[in-house]
């Protein structure tokens, strides 16, 4: 085992680095924001419309969210753009639970208590039990109270579940109380959830209830939709006019942007950079010295025990062992051909395969079905997985009862459909204890090998962890060779020797241009890459391209950071990185510097619509289309009519014919795409039938969808709102 203890010493290495790196980062964050004196507030992670988040209150949500996400994706342990996105998910909900909540007061929807500042008698308890067990029942309480196999929702397990929490949440088992205690929590978010949807659904309904369409305007919508004017027209596009002949002046610009303002407001501040990025590769060095110690580990691997394999991997390799059966073709193509011929305990590599070095060890081969069929009695006792709060016999009375089951079918194996009715499998109902076919692996491991071992017609009892299974074994097919293998994975990667080398040029390259002239200049004559980021908010997760770049964000919107600031050397995994601030886009209006580059196209079509305008001012007819390199189009056209044939979307233009004069030429008329000219040759008639109530039906439904969305943007678009999760995350 050498070359284990070799990984070992270096990893300690790796820790002491790592661990001095992290003291310092943390250290600086925290000197850097205790820095700010008596005027940052710990304890205040944001103010909406002057009311207080606390940062502590923020911290608790955000770690039940963590918890609930893990499980949910069944991992240990999230990756830094996951937990950082679960921080903004929550950052949501809060923001927009107090927003509406500060609506819901001033409404009397709710009442807050002075003292703990927490809403009180904000829904009956008659409106909470409708929604969990009563006649208008919450989508969520039927999603996780219903049964998977058939849809049906079950009030009964409502009642269970809670009974099952009143009674085991003071177990003296500290087991059984520790999973009543979790699943307590998971029911407090779930019921926290429910009561503020109802709150909130009370207040859209509010809102909804408001909107009245009266027959009149009704009566103008259904005219806008179905008067169709028959209309003949054409248009002068923008591009007959070019680049060349219409170069804006710095009064066309003053002009558009005057005129459309109001577009240019940024809701949040926005910032860019422009940064160098050096991936870091392994050197041949490297390389050299993974080959040695694959090899090394190659003959550790081949002469190990058997027993010893799996944690060798474990500890060693980049994966866990896995000990699962697998069928030829489901391997490596590098090694499945060899896999299947090879003696037990043979090692097979190395090879190179998806970055990394790997060996492997043939572990067992056993000829296994691919499909198998069983039948069971599941006998349950208190406190085993999934056992419904009602079962109260002990492990062992179950065992006793499983064991009888058996025995009597073991004498007369036709009964078995007659005694399923002890099962305490909730879906005995539906399959009689049938589990129909299923794939090798495909139930849980000591419940899949009693059926692999035993002949079709075998009855024995299998304990798990849901408790004791009388186990039938009714069929298998399709019998193939399988094995058991164990992969090692070494990642070929660079050394710390490496890293220092490439680390070290950038901090080179940093100190000597501290200016965004030298980054330039500098980076232009060594060949660097120089990357531009598109604008981001201060909530980002990170810089496109680079992972986990988290870090990165937070410096270009600290405080000290200005236009012009040169970042420190950043260690983004195998990619080193040093930034410049290059824009602040301040929250509000936008100055035009800032917005020229943007608009350029924009007033350069309005300069070639003056052109235009100018040209066309004799036309006096139609026909004249030819000379401006178009075409007369006829259509029927309602104000409300989507698009113009050809052109596409011409509100002004449609608007103009829709009270137009028949028989007159209009124009010129600037358009999006050209500039127009058309004549009404025959007004459309009004239908005679108007279905005015469905009309004001069908717009208070688009309402109300509207409401949820519309009415929450509205109000946060007006708040005050000012935010440090960037002190905190």
């Amino acid at each position: 085992m050498a070359i284990i203890g070799k990984i070992r010493s270096r990893s300690g290495l790796l820790l002491v680095i790592i661990g001095v790196a992290l003291a310092a980062f943390v250290l600086g964050d925290l000197v850097q924001n205790l820095g700010k004196g008596n005027n940052f507030d710990q304890t205040k992670l944001a103010l909406v419309n002057d009311e207080k988040i606390s940062s502590q209150d923020f911290s608790s949500r955000v770690s039940e969210q963590t918890e609930m996400l893990k499980q949910q994706l069944k991992k240990d342990n999230l990756t830094n753009e996951e937990s950082f996105q679960t921080v903004i998910d929550v950052w949501n909900v809060v923001k927009r639970e107090t927003l509406l909540g500060q609506q819901m007061e001033e409404l009397g929807l709710i009442q807050k208590s002075t003292a703990t500042n927490s809403s009180i008698a904000d829904i009956t308890m008659d409106e909470y039990m409708n929604r969990i067990t009563g006649t208008n029942i919450h989508p969520e309480i039927l999603r996780n109270f219903s049964d998977p196999k058939t849809g049906q929702f079950n009030p009964q397990a409502v009642s269970n579940f809670l009974n099952y929490l009143e009674e085991n949440i003071n177990n003296e088992d500290a087991e059984k109380r520790e999973q009543a205690i979790e699943s307590q929590k998971q029911w407090n978010l779930l019921v926290k959830y429910i009561k503020n949807d109802i709150k909130v659904s009370k207040y859209n309904s509010l809102i909804s209830k408001a909107y009245y369409l009266p027959k009149a305007l009704a009566e103008v919508e259904f005219v806008d939709n179905n008067k169709m004017e028959k209309t003949a027209f054409f248009a002068a596009q923008y591009k007959l006019v070019t680049d060349e002949e219409s170069v804006p002046t710095d009064a066309d610009f003053n002009a558009y942007y005057e005129e459309h303002k109001q577009e240019f407001k940024n809701k949040e501040e926005l910032r860019k950079i422009e940064y160098i990025v050096w991936n870091i590769s392994p050197s041949q060095k490297d390389i050299q010295e993974l080959e040695s110690q694959i090899q090394q580990l190659s003959t550790e691997l081949k002469n190990a025990n058997k027993q010893s394999v799996a944690s060798i991997i474990n500890q060693v390799g980049d994966n866990r062992y896995d000990s699962s059966w697998v069928k030829a073709g489901t391997l490596s193509p590098y090694i499945d051909s060899a896999a299947f011929v090879a003696e037990i305990g043979t090692v097979i590599g190395p090879w190179t395969e998806n970055t990394a070095y790997h060996i492997a060890r043939v572990m067992d081969r056993q000829v296994r079905p691919d499909s198998m069929k069983a039948s069971h009695i599941l006998i349950s006792y208190g406190g085993a997985y999934g056992a419904d709060p009602a079962v109260k016999r002990t492990k062992i009375a179950a065992r006793a009862l499983a064991d009888s089951i058996q025995a009597v079918l073991s004498k007369k194996g036709d009964n078995f459909e007659q005694l399923v009715n002890l099962s305490d499998d909730p879906s005995k109902a539906q399959n009689k204890g049938s589990l129909d076919w299923f794939a090798d692996g495909g139930m849980i491991p000591e419940f899949n090998q009693a059926c692999v071992e035993n002949e079709k017609g075998v009855i024995k009892v299998v304990e798990t962890a849901y408790g004791f299974h009388v186990l039938r074994v009714d069929d298998k097919k399709n019998f193939n060779t399988r094995i058991r293998i164990a992969q090692l994975n070494l990642p070929i990667t660079f050394s710390s020797e490496t890293f220092n080398a490439v680390y070290g040029e950038a901090i080179k390259f940093a100190a000597s241009n501290q200016t965004y002239d030298a980054f330039d200049t500098a980076s232009a004559s060594l060949g660097l890459n120089v990357i531009k980021s598109d604008f981001i908010n201060s909530l980002s997760k990170g810089i496109t391209g680079l992972k986990d770049s988290r870090e990165m964000v937070k410096w270009m919107f600290n405080e000290t950071t200005e236009k012009g600031s040169m970042s420190n050397v950043f260690d983004f995994e195998n990619q080193i990185a040093l930034a410049v601030l290059t824009e602040i886009n301040p929250k509000g209006i936008l100055p035009l510097e800032s917005v020229k580059e943007g608009i350029k196209s924009l007033v350069q079509r309005e300069v070639k619509a003056k052109i235009l305008i100018e040209k066309m001012n004799s036309v006096s007819d139609l026909t004249m289309a030819t000379q401006f390199q178009s075409k007369i189009d006829t259509a029927n056209l309602a104000f409300a009519t989507y698009s113009l044939p050809t052109y596409g979307p011409e509100p002004v233009v449609q608007g103009k014919i829709a009270v137009a004069e028949k028989g007159k030429l209009m124009g010129p008329i600037k358009g999006e795409q050209g500039i127009f000219f058309f004549k009404v040759l025959e007004n459309g008639e009004i239908p005679k039938k108007m279905n005015l109530d469905y009309l004001q039906q069908r717009s208070a439904e688009s309402f109300t969808q509207r409401v949820g969305t519309s009415a929450y943007n509205a109000i946060e678009e007006n708040a005050e709102i000012e935010e440090f999760i960037n002190f905190f995350y």
